[in-house]
């Protein structure tokens, strides 16, 4: 009894530490729509002042008077435990659900015919030659360069700076499943899955010290038309929770994100 009751006490703490940091993520989420510029002030809420308040609390109306600094530690870690477990399960599972997808036809079936490809997929590349844009916006093209006559097609991805008509970044491929997307700063480049960030400017590797996707594979039959791919940048700017647009290139189709065309290229 007595233990059910201690327990009961020190309880009071971390379910209001536990509210503060679950308020705390509601309104970065839910109210202001996951800022980037304000990750880390909720950040430091979640994590670092509800497991505060929650040791704090617990140690204060505590009857003990030996184990203080012990509830004080179990207390904090357990609501910090518990918004970690939130934030993953945010950040690199439920996005899953806000990922869209097209099937793959049967006439995508890994075949090419270079002569028959659509003159409005073709770009043709600073240092001669052309290839199939993959996507664009107003300063950047992603142009891949495949070997259409052998199996599984490796080709060069090339990053083009539209003003000048210069290659900023070049990247080999063994096979063609390739999938691309732009947003204000990043060009973000999959195959099979593994994920390349490049600095749509620069063309250098972005200087992330962590990221947080669940971009897929595209061999199961579909590829995925959008993807949520946040990002914490090394010179402390953050990406949370952004939406991007993917087009991409996989067994011999082209697939347009915003009209979920699947194309045969051949």
């Amino acid at each position: 009894m007595l233990k059910i009751k201690s327990f009961s006490r020190t309880g009071v703490g971390i379910l209001l530490g536990l509210l503060l940091s679950v308020i705390s993520g509601f309104m970065y989420l839910q109210v202001l729509h996951a800022p980037g510029s304000l990750f880390y002030i909720f950040a430091l809420s979640a994590f670092f002042l509800g497991p505060v308040v929650a040791g704090t609390v617990d140690t204060v109306i505590s009857p003990s008077h030996t184990q203080k600094f012990r509830i004080f530690l179990t207390s904090s870690g357990i609501v910090f435990g518990i918004t970690f477990v939130l934030f993953f399960l945010i950040y690199a599972i439920l996005i899953r659900l806000f990922t869209t997808s097209v099937y793959l036809p049967t006439y995508c079936d890994g075949t090419y015919n270079q002569s028959k490809i659509p003159a409005n997929f073709e770009y043709s590349l600073p240092d001669k030659g052309k290839g199939i844009l993959i996507t664009s916006d107003d300063s950047t093209a992603v142009v891949a360069t495949l070997d259409y006559d052998h199996s599984p097609h490796s080709n060069t991805l090339s990053i083009i700076n539209k003003a000048t008509d210069t290659i900023l970044f070049r990247v080999y491929f063994p096979d063609d499943n390739l999938a691309a997307a732009i947003d204000n700063s990043t060009v973000y480049l999959f195959n099979n899955g593994i994920g390349l960030f490049i600095d749509k400017f620069t063309g250098e590797r972005e200087n992330y010290f962590l990221t947080m996707d669940a971009y897929g594979i595209n061999t199961l039959g579909y590829f995925e038309t959008s993807g949520i791919i946040s990002s914490w940048n090394k010179n402390s700017s953050v990406k949370s929770l952004p939406h991007l647009s993917f087009n991409g290139i996989v067994q011999g189709c082209y697939i347009s994100a915003v009209t979920k065309e699947v194309i045969k290229l051949k």
